[in-house]
């Protein structure tokens, strides 16, 4: 028998970045909301940790994410004047490479938004970033509105004003089912069982054990963060003297890094390093080798960098086949959002889907083309 005391609106299973902006702006709305999570978010087990994300406007993954981020950019600031926090700094960022995939995508992203970019031979970047040191047919692509985000600090305040504005959060509680029954849906957990008109799953890596039945093609990959102390030049690492870059080089490897914020040090990693694993078995250590890779790249690109380590983390990407997110209804029942996974590149637009999240429950339109984010692809 479930309590009147554990009947509500909606459920959201999973209160990581979008999980949590979800019923951040719920909330807002008066809606009843309960959510999940299995670990006590912020946590460090998922995708959404690791002090800083990037941000960027020039989307070298499709023009269709361009209108959600500009929205998720106004949405950052309307946070910071609501919370008194710092939630988004804009200080540049540069795509680098051989004019590939990365710099023309971007540019079309660019040119079908009128936003402003401004194009770099490699002997120009290695004049105004002097301690970048790309190779001599490699060019730049440089984002005045590029930044960072706040991934820890966002997540706490969603949480944080979701419960002052009424909403219940259940954390260190696994889901272990759900069915529906009687018009709602039963939400069985390891410790209780609710019952909700309505259900969001944002459970990044463990949205298919959740979901077994849309046989989703999702891959888990295991992601390395590094933090250094340079050699030298330490005040050009600075974010107010150097930009975020993202490399694409010519074997096909991915790097990106972020200036110093904070007294953190300076942030390197591989992107989409190939590395797939199975979610409850996942080495929370660096290892030799992912260490070797960074400090490969580090010595050849930004040798001044290839200093102490001062911190590393483990994260997860949890990818579709084509590396676009999940935002859609659940098949042929609307009173269900799969709002996962965002494949490696989701936390920036975080506000924007927690917004969206909370027009789709309501029968809202959202404002967006979100068909290039739908479960036709895969089911």
């Amino acid at each position: 028998m479930i309590s009147k005391n554990n009947k509500y609106e909606v459920i959201i299973i999973g209160l990581g970045a979008m999980g949590s902006a979800a019923s951040y702006y719920m909330s807002k709305k008066g809606i009843n909301v309960l959510g999940i999570d299995r670990f006590q978010p912020p946590h460090s087990f998922g995708s959404s940790h690791g002090h800083t994300r990037i941000i960027r406007e020039a989307y070298h993954e499709g023009t269709s994410y361009v209108p959600i981020v500009q929205r998720a950019y106004e949405l950052w600031h309307d946070l910071e004047n609501e919370s008194n926090q710092e939630m988004i700094i804009e200080y540049g960022g540069m795509y680098i490479g051989d004019n590939g995939n990365y710099l023309s995508d971007a540019k079309l992203s660019a040119k079908k938004y009128n936003i402003p970019i401004e194009e770099f031979s490699s002997s120009k970047i290695k004049e105004q970033f002097k301690i970048l040191n790309p190779k001599n047919n490699f060019k730049g692509l440089f984002e005045k509105r590029s930044g960072a985000v706040f991934p820890e600090k966002s997540i706490l305040y969603f949480l944080e004003e979701s419960i002052e504005n009424g909403n219940h959060h259940k954390y260190n509680e696994k889901v272990i089912s759900w069915e529906k029954e009687s018009g709602n849906y039963k939400v069985i957990t390891d410790k209780n069982q609710y019952v909700a008109e309505k259900l969001i799953f944002s459970s990044g890596a463990w949205l298919s054990n959740l979901v077994p039945f849309l046989k989703l093609p999702l891959r888990i990959e295991r992601q390395v963060l590094f933090w250094f102390d340079p050699l030298k030049d330490k005040e050009l690492f600075h974010y107010s003297k150097l930009p975020n870059t993202g490399w694409d080089l010519d074997n096909g490897d991915e790097f990106y890094t972020q200036p110093d914020i904070e007294g953190k040090g300076f942030k390197v990693a591989m992107h989409h390093n190939g590395e797939f694993i199975d979610e409850e078995n996942l080495s929370r250590q660096y290892t030799k080798s992912d260490l070797s890779i960074i400090r490969n790249f580090i010595e050849e690109y930004i040798p001044s960098a290839n200093g102490k380590l001062l911190d590393s983390k483990v994260c997860i990407y949890t990818d579709t086949p084509d590396l676009d997110f999940i935002i859609d209804f659940y098949p042929e029942d609307e009173n269900i959002i799969i709002c996962s996974p965002c494949s490696g590149h989701g936390f920036k637009f975080t506000p924007a889907i927690g917004e969206i999240c909370s027009k789709m429950i309501n029968n809202e339109k959202t404002g967006f083309d979100l068909s290039e984010f739908s479960l036709s692809r895969f089911i």
